[in-house]
């Protein structure tokens, strides 16, 4: 499985790229800026993309994604209630193929979501 992660530079994110490859035999792509996500993205076929929303570069990527591929599957990592589509839960849910998960979130979950996406109903469905 191919993955893209959208996220800052620091330790626990390369702890957790090291455990998708390692554990779960994923194949981990990391774009730390808006410009690394546009080059990477327009290269390879990502099965899931997880975005640190709260992340700076994160909505203008998730912008960025969702205009090459409406249906891509997308996991947004948030720590706030803030939600990555203005138009609210409902309007995500209907429109987009993203999943939303709130941090703190531990790497067997977020795993787990990967290899489940498509049997996973969003967390935040009715909210």
């Amino acid at each position: 499985m191919n993955l893209l992660l959208i996220d800052k530079i620091g330790l626990a994110v390369s702890a957790r790229e090291m455990v998708f490859e390692e554990q779960y035999h994923f194949n981990v792509d990391h774009a730390y800026t808006v410009e690394d996500v546009r080059e990477k993205y327009a290269a390879d076929k990502y099965d899931v993309v997880i975005v640190d929303f709260s992340y700076e570069p994160g909505a203008e990527a998730l912008t960025l994604i969702e205009g090459i591929n409406p249906k891509q599957r997308v996991i947004v990592l948030s720590d706030s209630d803030a939600y990555s589509e203005p138009n609210g839960c409902a309007y995500c849910v209907e429109h987009s193929n993203r999943r939303r998960l709130k941090s703190p979130v531990s790497i067997m979950a977020l795993a787990n979501l990967v290899r489940d996406f498509d049997y996973t109903q969003c967390a935040h469905f009715h909210e």
